[in-house]
């Protein structure tokens, strides 16, 4: 399918720009950007992106991801998730798929970074973990027979669980950090060398190929030997779906380590 980038372009204009005073136009190689993680979780690349663009509402991003729809240009009525004051886009049942999976066969590495240990450390699921995720899908399968535009989760629902890690599972990385948020929310990767891993994907638009992050997560480099194999084949099933679709091309992996004062999760 052939896909115009003015319609991405057009619509984000329309529906994505925010200022109280004036709004701010969004410069189009953003719009390009958002137009590729939309592609990518309609076409099952992803389970959900999370929007970071500006300070759009929920409201905002619905309109634009059904004005997408209406357009023609999705093929799946994508719904917007709204958590602790972030959005993501949602594949419903690409979802369902992924967080069953992570359940039954555990297709997920928890890095532990609690603050008061010397360097991370790899460790099985626990328990908490795993009530999240079945939470998290069963409600998402309660909300769904209800099909609303925009899926609120309520405070007295997430309050209780590890955001931090619920996102990395939501948004498909293979790896997610955990911290034990009773303790602390504090993290032990200050000035720990980082593998970044960052998934690259063209977009073929006119005469050019817009290239895209498609997917961006960090590995404690000390922990780079036992989590290598696993991130490859996480990438090898990732390279599977790729192949079963036609509107993004090139998809390449790259790999940087850094060290950074401070790191917020």
């Amino acid at each position: 399918m052939v896909v115009s980038a003015d319609i991405f372009i057009s619509k984000a204009q329309m529906f994505l720009c925010c200022g109280k005073k004036k709004k701010r136009q969004i410069p189009h190689s953003s719009c390009l950007d958002m137009a590729v993680q939309i592609i990518a979780v309609d076409l099952g690349l992803k389970p959900a992106v999370l929007y970071d663009l500006n300070s759009a509402c929920a409201e905002q991003i619905q309109r634009y991801v059904s004005s997408l729809h209406e357009a023609g240009v999705l093929n799946t009525t994508l719904r917007i998730f709204s958590i602790s004051g972030s959005c993501l886009v949602v594949n419903c049942n690409l979802m369902k798929e992924h967080l069953s999976e992570v359940l039954e066969k555990k297709s997920l590495l928890t890095v532990d970074v609690c603050a008061w240990k010397e360097q991370p450390s790899l460790i099985v699921m626990d328990s908490s973990t795993k009530h999240m995720v079945k939470e998290m899908l069963d409600f998402i399968m309660d909300k769904e027979d209800q099909h609303p535009s925009i899926i609120v989760v309520e405070e007295e629902l997430h309050e209780r669980w590890n955001l931090c890690t619920l996102f990395g599972i939501l948004l498909g990385y293979p790896t997610s950090y955990w911290f034990n948020q009773a303790q602390s929310f504090e993290n032990c990767l200050s000035m720990t060398p980082l593998v970044v891993n960052k998934v690259w994907v063209c977009w073929p638009i006119c005469d050019t190929k817009h290239s895209s992050c498609l997917y961006s997560f960090s590995v404690p480099e000390v922990l780079w030997a036992e989590i290598d194999t696993f991130i490859q084949n996480w990438v090898e099933r990732l390279r599977g779906r790729f192949c079963k679709q036609t509107v993004l091309i090139k998809l390449s992996i790259s790999k940087e380590t850094v060290i950074l004062p401070t790191v917020a999760l």
